[in-house]
């Protein structure tokens, strides 16, 4: 039922047929999952570089479907499809509120996805996500609201140092290599 229920949002919001035009225009192969997800792979445009992206109910690869089918790659397939749920909520108000959680999660680590919001929903590590480090500032600021008591719930531990691959690789310490 729910799996109807998201594929039908999708189809309704607009979000899937935008999907399916963007992978028309790719020229990607098609196969479609027993959940209503649409596989799109071989995935030929320049953006975006990342190995797996979803929109609508449709998950748009640049290797060929099968790779992302096989069982082996069950936690990213799950990834996606949480990625689809997002659609199927938001709509097109997904990619402004993506845009948005990319620029935030760039501003606290250095990188667009560890901090972004809807990816940690969707799952960092099945995502291929490392865990955020954050920035300085970031780090500091949250200490001292978890030291007044408004800090974050959980108790999460904070990592400090900074993120950025641009400042590593000024520096041309050995991450940066």
């Amino acid at each position: 039922m729910r799996q109807r229920t998201r594929t039908m949002l999708t189809w309704l919001n607009g979000t899937t047929p935008a999907g399916l035009a963007l992978a028309v225009l790719a020229r990607t192969t098609r196969r479609r999952t027993p959940d209503g997800l649409v596989v799109a792979g071989g995935y030929r445009l320049p953006l975006p570089r990342q190995q797996c992206f979803t929109v609508g109910s449709v998950v748009l690869t640049h290797r060929p479907p099968g790779w992302l089918l096989h069982p082996d790659r069950v936690g990213l397939l799950d990834h996606e499809r949480r990625h689809a749920d997002q659609y199927a909520l938001l709509g097109p108000l997904f990619w402004p509120a993506y845009g948005l959680a990319c620029a935030w999660s760039y501003a606290l680590t250095g990188g667009y996805g560890c901090g972004n919001v809807f990816e940690r929903r969707a799952g960092l590590a099945a995502g291929g996500y490392p865990e955020p480090t954050l920035r300085p500032w970031a780090a500091t600021l949250l200490r001292r609201r978890a030291e007044n008591g408004s800090g974050p719930a959980g108790g999460r531990t904070v990592r400090g140092r900074a993120a950025s691959r641009s400042r590593r690789r000024r520096r041309g310490t050995p991450a940066a290599r």
